[in-house]
């Protein structure tokens, strides 16, 4: 198995506790395969294929994106249910003597998942920030931290057309 399908079954186990109604393992899977860029821009990596190399950090904050994006999916498909449904549809209780019926709010519903898609955001945002400062790795250094060591150091006095170093001078060093 890819790393990725590997990522996608335990976000299919561990989040939505191996429910196939609540979400498709396949879709789960491809949509892990196609949005690992969101990741790299997020963390400024380049991982690619199914078997990028991710380390647990990575994984963690690939999960908390996708968990953000599924929830925020979700309150937008709750949304369009209110929005298209006909009158009829907004009763929520209906009771007679003993006997009661309650419906689901649909409006509770997305306001639920929207909650959970704000968390999420807020948890990723977190992890983000503290692995671009503590784990991601500098793409330039200058400076002698760049490995270029000095071997000598010299030092160098222009007087008079004469450059002076250590250890002797060079007449008519400079002709301007």
């Amino acid at each position: 198995m890819s790393e990725i399908s590997d990522l996608a079954d335990s976000i299919y186990a561990s989040e939505f506790d191996s429910d196939s109604e609540a979400i498709n393992l396949s879709t789960l899977n491809g949509w892990l395969e196609e949005n690992l860029g969101l990741l790299n821009t997020l963390i400024n990596t380049s991982y690619s294929g199914i078997n990028p190399g991710m380390g647990l950090e990575e994984k963690a904050i690939y999960k908390q994106i996708y968990l953000y994006n599924y929830y925020g999916k979700q309150s937008r498909n709750v949304l369009r249910g209110i929005v298209s449904t006909t009158s009829s549809d907004n009763i929520l209780m209906v009771a007679d003597g003993d006997n009661r019926i309650q419906f689901a709010n649909k409006n509770e519903i997305g306001k639920t998942f929207r909650d959970m898609a704000r968390d999420a955001k807020q948890t990723l945002d977190t992890m983000v920030a503290k692995y671009n400062i503590y784990s991601a790795k500098p793409l330039q250094i200058g400076g002698v931290e760049a490995g270029h060591a000095v071997e000598e150091e010299l030092s160098a006095v222009i007087i008079n057309n004469t450059i002076s170093l250590e250890g002797g001078t060079l007449d008519g060093g400079l002709d301007n």
